[in-house]
């Protein structure tokens, strides 16, 4: 009692002292908040020691007990996750044009047709392209047969150099038309780059097809993959191989995989980096641009000391504290335990610091507790 009578002397002296010099000077003032905090926390608790005490000695403290509910500490494994969403791609998702210019005769093909790589999907007119060959064969005819005097004439010594190059210069270049004509008689029919499903198809029968417009999309969804951004916070976190926990919510799908490529560039807007997730899609179930929620790795321990986040208090001064059963006297009693914590997932907190692992944790009844307190399983 004489403690506290002096620590109340000394609040009464520092609270006189401000009336006194007034709230010109900061640091002043900032000295005395100091000073009456350390005050306070030393009267409180040598109030709480003092209640202990009395609740020793009182013979009504049975009445005062509080009902709490103690759980015992596992020291375990823990894991943290965070979350990102991303979309669904896949690298087989192309629009396909008409590489020439030409009226579209026929479609072979319906909308979610399978077909295969080298699979005849579109074909379009091509009688000005055959006209065009066999205009290019006469003329070929002829220069051929001029060619061949000359070369005759020009071995025999007779007839000029030049007369004999021209003609072959005329041979040589008919040919090549007319191979350059057959080149776009086969791309008249415009065929499948690789084993998928027609998704759409964008002409009709007799409409012009062109380079600009496309004409058909084709897809291949047996391999997919979940693309998102993530924030370069966790660019030390991420790394090829990570796990991830994959869910979709639209589809109530979800399983576990790891991350195949991480991008090596960081936008400037967003501050993000690209991660890929490869996914095997033989079922076809997962579609381009379909929603994923990604929850990444980016903590483990295999002897974590967790609690549940609900037990976790902050006192005045912001330290975080729970309570614990005391069992060392001979009434059982709550003891206060300030920790640092880590971070917590699926309601539970990594304890870092501030327990053993053997305790027993007041898991209820804590909130309306106080240090010392006597209570009751």
């Amino acid at each position: 009692m004489k403690e506290i009578a002096i620590l109340l002397s000394i609040t009464f002296l520092i609270a006189c002292g401000g009336k006194e010099s007034g709230s010109g000077n900061l640091d002043i003032l900032l000295a005395k908040k100091d000073s009456l905090i350390s005050v306070y926390g030393e009267v409180g608790s040598q109030l709480s020691e003092l209640q202990a005490q009395i609740d020793k000695l009182d013979s009504n403290w049975v009445k005062r007990i509080t009902l709490v509910k103690a759980t015992s500490l596992v020291i375990g494994h823990f894991e943290h996750y965070f979350e990102v969403y991303g979309n669904v791609e896949t690298k087989r998702n192309i629009s396909i044009n008409a590489e020439i210019p030409g009226k579209v005769n026929k479609i072979l093909v319906e909308v979610g047709q399978s077909v295969s790589k080298g699979q005849s999907i579109l074909v379009q007119d091509t009688e000005i392209i055959r006209n065009s060959i066999d205009e290019v064969k006469t003329a070929f005819g002829l220069a051929n047969t001029i060619y061949n005097r000359q070369k005759k004439l020009w071995d025999e010594k007779i007839g000029s150099e030049l007369q004999y190059l021209e003609a072959k210069n005329r041979k040589e270049s008919l040919e090549q038309k007319i191979e350059t004509l057959n080149s776009q008689l086969a791309k008249s029919v415009i065929k499948a780059p690789f084993d998928g499903v027609i998704d759409e198809i964008f002409v009709k029968e007799g409409e012009l097809a062109n380079q600009i417009m496309p004409v058909v999309r084709m897809v291949n969804l047996d391999v997919v993959y979940l693309v998102a951004d993530v924030s370069e916070d966790y660019i030390s976190k991420i790394a090829k191989g990570t796990k991830v926990q994959v869910n979709f919510p639209a589809m109530e799908k979800s399983f576990e995989a790891v991350i195949n490529r991480v991008g090596s560039y960081i936008n400037a807007n967003n501050r993000t980096f690209k991660i890929y997730v490869d996914i095997d899609n033989q079922e076809g179930v997962l579609k381009p641009n379909l929603l994923g929620v990604m929850k990444i790795l980016d903590f483990s321990s295999d002897s974590a000391i967790t609690v549940s986040a609900s037990v976790i208090q902050q006192d005045a001064a912001g330290n975080e504290f729970l309570y614990v059963l005391n069992k060392d006297e001979e009434i059982l009693s709550a003891l206060k335990v300030v920790v640092q914590t880590g971070m917590t997932y699926n309601g539970l907190t990594h304890v870092k610091s501030g327990l053993k692992g053997d305790e027993e944790i007041i898991s209820k009844g804590g909130r309306g507790i106080k240090n010392g307190q006597a209570v009751k399983i």
